[in-house]
């Protein structure tokens, strides 16, 4: 074998190592634009519903029923982490794991809070978004 036949064969095979290493590039690229999409869908719900659920909890205490403040509380939290996962997943910022880990652990805290009074419809589909909101940023984050 010549050194033209080595050369050609060496440039042969990194042009398909090229190749597997551009479609495993753009196979994890995709990945993640899917994660991403996921997760800012699962916390825009969450975000709607938290929003509902802290309007229904701050009418319950303004009746006088002090049982729904904790909940009201951690529903305004969690909005907050839902919205910065949005904008931070939205645009695949950096520092989106950091995001999605604390928005995962935000939206189970709320979702323990709205657990506590299991007969409030309210809190119950909140409780859900926050679950599945929880369990998405938690996939992503692994990411």
């Amino acid at each position: 074998m010549n050194r033209r036949e080595v050369l050609s064969g060496l440039a042969a095979g990194a042009a398909v190592l090229s190749g597997v290493n551009a479609v495993t590039a753009d196979d994890k690229t995709k990945e993640m634009e899917d994660c991403c999409t996921k997760c800012v869908i699962n916390c825009s719900r969450c975000l709607a519903e938290c929003l509902k659920c802290y309007s229904h909890c701050a009418e319950m205490v303004a009746k006088g029923n002090k049982a729904y403040l904790e909940c009201m509380k951690a529903c305004l939290d969690c909005s907050e982490f839902c919205k910065q996962c949005i904008t931070i997943c939205g645009r695949q910022g950096v520092m989106m794991g950091i995001c999605c880990e604390a928005c995962a652990k935000a939206c189970e805290m709320c979702a323990k809070a709205c657990e506590k009074m299991a007969d409030d419809k309210a809190l119950a589909a909140c409780a859900k978004e926050c679950r599945a909101c929880a369990k998405c940023c938690t996939s992503c984050c692994k990411k």
